[in-house]
């Protein structure tokens, strides 16, 4: 199913789902996995990996990259709910072999993926191969041990969980954010009120925003 927001409708949209990013310039990350995403964006060349916990902008990251790529074509699956081998045999693999009648690539993102059922994960090694030239795929999920190696190795992997080296960065992207949000949302809040939003919900970027709805 492909997301569309209509732009008449944001004032009813919660803070997260009205400032998700549209683009990948947009998405709160650190500098070693956005420059990597910038290049992959310019050939698709492979299916990708997002792992990492939850709320760190895993699928706002897949959804901004997908609009960028193929705005017209882009769907988004639920693996926590369709998650049977008949549902990747029947529903995805269609889904994964038609050709774009926009043109480019058609990107496909399963989120919550470690829900997928072992045969699931096994049946879609062949296909990740075969329609990587009119399909990516881009995978997302919470618990990379739940995920089987030969799915690992046919994709680029990105850790979203938050590094040592990442932390002054990434505070200081969310901050930023979050101050945008403010501004456009004429929220009444205190500089040290938003550091102790920052300090109490970091890396988990989602809950910070989701904290401000209560200003």
């Amino acid at each position: 199913m492909t997301i569309r927001n209509n732009d008449n409708d944001k004032d009813n949209l919660s803070l997260t789902e009205k400032y998700r990013p549209n683009r990948l310039e947009d998405c709160v990350l650190p500098s070693r996995i956005k420059s990597k995403l910038e290049k992959w964006k310019q050939k698709t060349p492979n299916h990708l990996i997002f792992c990492g916990e939850a709320g760190i902008g895993k699928t706002s990251t897949a959804v901004a990259l997908a609009k960028e790529i193929s705005n017209d074509n882009y769907y988004i699956i639920n693996a926590s709910k369709d998650n049977s081998v008949d549902y990747i045999n029947g529903y995805l693999f269609k889904l994964m072999t038609c050709g774009s009648i926009f043109g480019g690539k058609k990107i496909i993102i399963l989120d919550e993926a470690d829900q997928l059922t072992e045969r699931a994960q096994t049946s879609l090694r062949r296909p990740l191969e075969e329609y990587s030239g009119i399909c990516s795929v881009i995978f997302t999920y919470n618990y990379s041990d739940k995920i089987i190696e030969p799915l690992k190795s046919r994709c680029f992997q990105f850790d979203f969980n938050s590094l040592k080296e990442d932390e002054k960065e990434m505070q200081s992207l969310c901050t930023k954010r979050l101050k945008e949000i403010i501004k456009n949302e004429k929220i009444q809040i205190s500089e040290s009120e938003l550091k102790k939003i920052i300090q109490q919900n970091y890396p988990d970027i989602r809950k910070c925003v989701n904290q401000l709805e209560l200003y």
